[in-house]
């Protein structure tokens, strides 16, 4: 990171994951808790994603993690590992391309997207990029948690026609 400061090249030097990786924690899961908590047609995966926005936007997803849960559901494996890579690729692309200046500052884990690559990069593009990733890794994650949400919401509804 100092020798980004001084000239340097390096895409990952500093803070890289929590600036432009991780939004809303391991697993990029920040676009998972807005849906659950906006869109979600399910009355448990509602509830919960009420419960867990707000600590995602400060990149804390254990209510998701094992709420939902995304440990040992084969069902999410694939958006949890898929979504981070995607929204990695894409902000070392815009490193790569000079689009984004090179991090040259350290934020706290817990910065909400935006403002992490803002201060990561000191730049407007930083913030762009950093929500952009946050996007790209909710439109991974997307067609996985709404499949396992209108699963959720069907069995829901055949438990209240039966009782």
């Amino acid at each position: 990171m100092v020798s980004n400061v001084d000239g340097g090249s390096h895409v990952f030097a500093g803070d890289f994951i929590n600036a432009f990786i991780m939004a809303g924690g391991s697993g990029a899961t920040l676009g998972v808790a807005l849906y659950m908590a906006f869109m979600a047609k399910s009355k448990q995966i509602r509830e919960l994603g009420k419960v867990a926005v707000v600590p995602g936007i400060f990149n804390i997803n254990e209510p998701l993690l094992f709420g939902l849960p995304i440990v040992y559901n084969i069902n999410l494996v694939v958006p949890f590992i898929l979504a981070p890579m995607a929204s990695s690729m894409f902000g070392y692309l815009a490193i790569a391309t000079h689009f984004v200046p090179k991090i040259t500052a350290q934020q706290p884990w817990p910065t909400p997207v935006g403002l992490s690559g803002f201060i990561a990069t000191q730049s407007w593009q930083g913030a762009l990029v950093s929500v952009l990733c946050a996007v790209i890794a909710g439109a991974v994650w997307f067609p996985f948690i709404h499949g396992y949400d209108l699963k959720l919401a069907k069995k829901e509804a055949e438990g209240a026609t039966e009782a």
